[in-house]
């Protein structure tokens, strides 16, 4: 299971999500999105509802065991039901 932390930036000292894996370092792809987020200017609770959406989306795939590569229109829609 995935673990949505709430942080700071010591740069700028602006709220960061960061969604941690079962080693406890941030998962790659939804990082990148979230600052990428971020460098748009968005708001910190649009960041924070996207940063949940993709822990459970995440943990989704973990539990189904898929590679988040390879997802097919069936797993998603598996997803969404």
């Amino acid at each position: 299971m995935s673990l949505l932390q709430k942080g700071m930036a010591p740069d700028t000292g602006q709220i960061v999500w960061v969604v941690l894996g079962d080693d406890y370092s941030p998962i790659q792809p939804i990082q990148q999105y979230l600052n990428n987020l971020i460098n748009l200017e968005r708001s910190p609770n649009t960041i924070h509802s996207y940063a949940q959406y993709l822990k459970f989306y995440w943990d989704y795939l973990q539990d189904q065991q898929l590679d988040w590569r390879n997802v097919s229109i069936y797993d998603l829609s598996e997803y969404i039901h």
